[in-house]
């Protein structure tokens, strides 16, 4: 556990210290290897997550695009008590709200409608760090990986969003750590 604090203490600051511009620039090479993606392709029901002032790529043209080629979009909803997410079908962007930890979740009455897990074909899934075996490093609650282990197993793509500092050789695991099915950086 100390060794996966050391990375994300690392990782925030080069996460923090990219400029805006130099943000926006990578973000949009990420975007568009995830666009030609054959998982982000075929997929109807894609549950992404908001990135807005996280400083980790940026999720809202992915949103966006996703919604304009005709995909179900879902966003999840924090359950602190549960440690666990809730998967929201997105019905309005322009309705979200800061959640328990201060990331961005559908709010109101047209964003309160749950996504069976069975529908969601593609998880795009957060991360302070990641490794060429596709394991990431998360915020270190362990949200994701509580939700990621309620998934059906077959058929569901998992993909890592990071820029190229990010990707690590190795980082650290253990038994509860779920791993990606593909890591995508600029």
């Amino acid at each position: 556990m100390e060794a996966k604090e050391t990375v994300r203490k690392e990782m925030k600051i080069k996460i923090k210290s990219q400029k805006v511009s130099e943000r926006r620039q990578r973000s949009r090479v990420v975007h568009k290897k995830l666009f030609l993606n054959e998982s982000f392709l075929k997929s109807k029901c894609v549950m992404l997550y908001c990135s807005k002032g996280t400083g980790e790529v940026e999720t809202r043209p992915i949103i966006k695009q996703a919604l304009k080629m005709g995909k179900k979009v879902v966003l999840p909803v924090t359950l602190v008590r549960n440690r666990n997410i809730k998967p929201v079908y997105l019905r309005d962007i322009k309705k979200l709200g800061k959640g328990p930890y201060g990331i961005y979740e559908p709010r109101g009455p047209l964003n309160r409608t749950p996504a069976e897990l069975k529908n969601i074909d593609l998880v795009i899934v957060p991360g302070i760090a990641f490794d060429r075996n596709h394991n990431r490093i998360g915020r270190g609650k362990g949200y994701y990986d509580n939700f990621l282990r309620s998934l059906p197993k077959k058929g569901k793509s998992k993909i890592g969003l990071g820029f190229r500092f990010q990707l690590l050789d190795k980082v650290p695991t253990t038994k509860r750590d779920i791993p990606l099915t593909s890591v995508l950086t600029d």
